[in-house]
């Protein structure tokens, strides 16, 4: 019994002055997309497994507009109150500082596997390895651990 999840998402913030744009809800991406220290004003974060939190952003800069694709199977290993599966998935994503340079086919990429273990009193929880296939400023992402907290999809 396997299930499988998939998700598209597309942000993109326009501006009536180019030269004024606003630094509220920007996007942050990169990461296990859990809220934490960010360096604007009401960021949005978004998940992008392989890599470090918030380093499809560039550092100083706000992202005006991101795109992620993510599939995920899963398998149960135990179903009742306490419900645990494993699961893998592939992932791919970016954010870019301006609207005009945004392009849907210039994507990083990652894959992993993961389990997550649901208790009643608690919630969801998780742990995934994923690895970031592609470089991003320079900086390879390679493997990284996350842990998971709530619902993703």
């Amino acid at each position: 019994m396997f299930r499988f999840d998939d998700a598209r998402e597309l942000g993109l913030l326009g501006s009536y002055n180019k030269d004024k744009k606003s630094p509220f809800e920007t996007y942050y991406m990169g990461g296990d997309g859990m809220s934490g220290y960010s360096t604007g004003y009401a960021e949005e974060t978004i998940g992008l497994r392989g890599y470090e939190n918030g380093s499809l952003t560039p550092r100083g800069a706000e992202a005006y507009a991101y795109d992620r694709f993510s599939l995920e199977l899963r398998y149960p290993f135990m179903l009742g109150n306490t419900t645990i599966y494993g699961l893998t998935f592939l992932e791919a994503g970016n954010a870019w500082t301006q609207t005009s340079k945004f392009n849907p086919f210039d994507m990083k990429r990652s894959a992993g596997v993961g389990v997550r273990i649901f208790l009643p009193m608690v919630g969801l929880m998780g742990i995934d390895w994923a690895y970031g296939f592609d470089k991003v400023y320079g900086k390879k992402g390679g493997g990284q651990f996350h842990f998971i907290l709530g619902q993703e999809f």
